[in-house]
């Protein structure tokens, strides 16, 4: 049996967490175009050059019990959306999808990023035991809509 499109780019972004040097998490994102062609990959982790926790043998985010999803100007590393973004470039996001594999959730950051690249659809995958969620790039719009009105 051939592997369904969606489970063979969320194996693609699941290899791509391997390279993660985060000790946080492990993710991976693959930008798929239109065609079916992998436009860029990214994962999370510090800036070419830049010594990472890994490295280091400590996060400064775990020692100080700061909690997922804050605080994102005490972390070292890039996240692995934004990592791909960077790779592709605008002119290959437009109309693309993106795969994610090691967590179930776009942070504030990422949604950003997303919008501004003119991707359109998200597929995120937590690990090898949760389903895939669905986001569309309108979905994210509201969201960010939403959160400005508060």
């Amino acid at each position: 049996m051939i592997k369904p499109w969606n489970d063979y780019f969320l194996e693609i972004a699941k290899t791509c967490a391997t390279r993660s040097n985060c000790f946080r998490a492990k993710v991976g994102a693959v930008i798929v175009g239109e065609d079916k062609k992998i436009k860029a990959t990214g994962y999370n982790g510090t800036p070419s050059k830049v010594v990472s926790c890994y490295e280091l043998g400590k996060c400064y985010r775990i020692e100080n019990n700061i909690p997922s999803g804050t605080r994102y100007e005490t972390c070292r590393s890039i996240h692995a959306e934004q990592n791909a973004i960077i790779q592709a470039g605008q002119d290959r996001c437009q109309g693309a999808t993106m795969y994610i594999y090691g967590h179930n959730f776009i942070c504030i950051l990422c949604k950003r990023f997303i919008v501004q690249a003119g991707i359109k659809d998200v597929y995120l995958k937590k690990d090898d035991d949760s389903e895939v969620t669905y986001v569309t790039v309108e979905d994210i719009r509201r969201e960010l809509d939403e959160q400005r009105a508060v």
